[in-house]
């Protein structure tokens, strides 16, 4: 069985990896779990996977409601990042968003790389059958 080569197909289940693990993150972090919660957070998420004319991936778009950002980071309500730590508050940082990116940004690169090796050496191989230099 031929392995798959397709980026956009790659990238596209990336992306849709991404949103899954941000979303169990957030539940086992317990974000929006209050009596007030609508759960609107974990409703709004989105992702768009931009593809060239070619068919292959030229970047992602991923969409959320932006105050997810302000618990990962645990301001709001008159605590900022700058005064996060010097002003007595009941907010803590719950990092939901950053952990899972970076870890998944850079296994997307690895598997990019397998997958553009993967083109390459199809090429080679079917330029080599071409000109006979392989039976």
């Amino acid at each position: 069985m031929a392995e798959n080569i397709n980026t956009a197909i790659t990238v596209e289940a990336w992306a849709e990896i991404t949103v899954k693990q941000w979303l169990e993150k957030i539940k086992k972090l317990g974000i929006g779990d209050s009596e007030n919660s609508t759960g609107q957070l974990l409703r709004s998420f989105y992702h768009h996977v931009n593809t060239s004319a070619n068919g292959n991936p030229d970047y992602i778009t991923f969409a959320f409601e932006y105050y997810g950002r302000f618990v990962d980071w645990g301001v709001g309500k008159g605590i900022t990042i700058e005064t996060r730590n010097m002003v007595p508050t009941s907010r803590k940082q719950k990092p939901w968003f950053s952990p899972v990116f970076v870890f998944n940004v850079k296994r997307l690169s690895e598997i990019l790389a397998e997958k553009y090796a993967q083109k390459a050496a199809n090429v080679i191989v079917t330029n080599a059958i071409k000109t006979g230099e392989v039976n």
